[in-house]
C-alpha cells in the first residue's frame, strides 16, 4: 500500500497536503492589494487593510535598501499591494506607490518627473526641455554643506534676494572685464585699487568725490587738473591773492582769498 506524500509545512501547517480550499486561500494571500491603515515610523513597518482582513506590522519596499538607502516611509491611506511568499501574509511585504482617487498623479506629461511634498514643495525635471525646478513654500530654507568646494559652470545666472545676501570667505575675487555696482558701495576696511581712478557724476552735497579726513601724495605725485579750480580751505588757486611784495620780489605774506 502506498503512503501518502507530505509536503513541506506552511505557517503551522501540518505535513498533509492542504486542502483545497486552504490552496486557494494560500493563492489568493500571494497578492492583495489594500491600504495603509498604520505606520510605525520607527521600526519601519506598517499595516495594510484588505477587505475585511488588516495585516500585522509588515515591512515596505524602499527605493533601495543597501549601502545607499532611500527613506519615504508611507502613510495612512496609500494604496499599495501585499506581497506574501507561498501565500503566507505574515511573511509579506508591502508595495506601495498606487494612485487613488484620494491620492492622485501629481502631473499628467510624459515629460516631467516631478516630486511633490505635503508642504507643497515641488522638485521637478522637464526632460523635454531640459529645465530642472525646485519650488519650496513660504518660510523655506535650503541647506548646502559641501566640505572641498562647488563648481557652477553656465552662460548666464541670476540671483535674486528680496531682503539681503552675505558672502562670507577668506578672500573673494570678482574676475570680469567689467564689475558694476549700480547702488552705493560702502567699504569698511582698506581700499586699495593699482590700476588707477575714473569717475563722474555728482555725490553728497553736488561734489563728485568728498573725503572725510586728510590726503597724502606720495612718491612725487600731486594733484593737477585741466581748467578747474582747486580750493584749500578758502583760498582759491586760480584767483587768490598775496599781499605786496618787497624790492626783491618777496612775498611779504601768504596767500589770501
Amino acid at each position: 500500500m502506498r503512503r501518502a506524500r507530505t509536503v513541506g509545512t506552511i505557517d503551522g501547517m501540518s505535513g498533509k497536503a492542504p486542502s483545497p480550499f486552504e490552496l486557494q486561500r494560500l493563492i489568493e494571500n500571494l497578492l492583495r492589494s489594500g491600504t495603509i491603515s498604520q505606520v510605525d515610523q520607527a521600526g519601519y513597518k506598517c499595516r495594510v487593510k484588505s477587505g475585511g482582513l488588516e495585516t500585522n506590522w509588515l515591512r515596505w519596499f524602499a527605493h533601495r535598501a543597501g549601502d545607499v538607502r532611500h527613506w519615504s516611509p508611507p502613510v495612512v491611506g496609500e494604496q499599495c499591494m501585499v506581497f506574501s511568499p507561498g501565500g503566507v501574509m505574515a511573511a509579506g511585504f508591502v508595495l506601495v506607490g498606487i494612485f487613488s482617487d484620494s491620492m492622485p498623479p501629481n502631473g499628467d506629461s510624459g515629460d516631467v518627473e516631478r516630486t511633490t511634498y505635503p508642504d507643497g514643495a515641488v522638485f521637478e525635471y522637464d526632460h523635454s526641455a531640459s529645465a530642472l525646478k525646485v519650488t519650496l513654500p513660504g518660510g523655506g530654507t535650503a541647506d548646502i554643506t559641501v566640505p572641498d568646494s562647488i563648481t557652477v559652470q553656465c552662460k548666464t545666472a541670476d540671483v535674486t534676494a528680496s531682503e539681503s545676501a552675505k558672502v562670507h570667505s577668506q578672500e573673494i575675487t570678482l574676475d570680469a572685464p567689467m564689475n558694476i555696482v549700480t547702488g552705493q558701495l560702502v567699504v569698511q576696511g582698506l581700499l586699495t585699487y593699482t590700476a588707477g581712478m575714473a569717475g563722474s557724476g555728482t555725490g553728497p552735497g553736488g561734489k563728485t568725490a568728498q573725503i572725510d579726513g586728510d590726503m597724502e601724495f606720495i612718491n612725487g605725485h600731486g594733484i593737477s587738473t585741466d581748467g578747474g579750480d582747486i580750493v584749500a580751505g578758502n583760498i582759491s588757486v586760480q584767483s587768490h591773492g598775496h599781499i605786496e611784495e618787497d624790492a626783491g620780489g618777496r612775498t611779504a605774506g601768504g596767500a589770501v582769498p
